[in-house]
C-alpha cells in the first residue's frame, strides 16, 4: 500500500492488487497501435457479419417474393427493431465509461433509441416499421458523428466501422421496402 504521508514517495496508487491481465489491459487501453490492431479488427469482423443476414433478407425480399419474401421481410423488421436499441446500449456505455462520468445528455440520448424503436414493437405495420428503421439508421449515425466530433462520443475506429455498416443496413431496408411497397396489394402491385 502506498503510504500517502512520506514526502519522498510519489502519490502514484499501488496496482500490485490488480490482476496481470487487467494490468495489461490498462496500460494499453490508451495505445493507438493496440486499438487499431485487436479490438477494431474484431469489432469489424463481427459487425459486418451481423449485416450479412440483413442484406441476404434484402435479396430473399427481391429474388424470392412468393415464397421467401414475407419471413425476410418479417426477419428484417424484427432484426431493425433490435437494433436500434442495441445502437443505444452502445452509446449508453460510451456514457458511462467516460472519465468525468455520464452527463445527464449522454444518458438521455442512449435511451433514445429504445424510445425510438418501441413504434416498431407496439405497431405491426410494415411500412412505418421500415420508414421509421430507414430513418432512425442513418439519423443514429449522424448524431454519433457529431458526439465524436465533440469528443464525447466513439473512438474514431468505431465510426470508421459504424458508417459503411450503416449504409449497407440502410441500403438493405430501403430496398426490402420499395420492393414490399411494389408488391402490395394495396398499391396495386402483383
Amino acid at each position: 500500500m502506498t503510504n500517502l504521508t512520506e514526502p519522498s514517495r510519489t502519490n502514484i496508487p499501488d496496482t500490485s492488487a490488480i490482476d496481470p491481465s487487467a494490468q495489461g489491459a490498462l496500460a494499453g487501453e490508451n495505445d493507438p497501435a493496440a486499438e487499431r490492431q485487436g479490438l477494431p479488427q474484431a469489432a469489424a469482423f463481427l459487425a459486418y457479419a451481423g449485416a450479412l443476414p440483413l442484406i441476404i433478407a434484402a435479396l430473399l425480399v427481391w429474388l424470392r417474393p412468393e415464397d421467401l419474401g414475407a419471413g425476410a421481410v418479417r426477419f428484417m423488421l424484427l432484426y431493425g427493431t433490435v437494433l436500434i436499441p442495441f445502437f443505444g446500449g452502445v452509446r449508453w456505455g460510451i456514457a458511462v465509461m467516460r472519465k468525468d462520468g455520464p452527463s445527464f445528455a449522454g444518458l438521455l440520448g442512449a435511451v433514445a433509441p429504445l424510445l425510438i424503436a418501441l413504434p416498431l414493437i407496439l405497431f405491426q405495420n410494415a411500412a412505418l416499421q421500415f420508414a421509421i428503421i430507414i430513418v432512425a439508421l442513418p439519423a443514429l449515425l449522424w448524431d454519433d458523428l457529431r458526439a465524436t466530433r465533440r469528443g464525447c462520443g466513439a473512438p474514431d475506429w468505431y465510426l470508421g466501422v459504424r458508417t459503411p455498416l450503416t449504409i449497407m443496413m440502410t441500403l438493405s431496408f430501403i430496398a426490402a421496402f420499395i420492393k414490399t411497397l411494389l408488391t402490395s396489394p394495396l398499391l396495386g402491385g402483383a
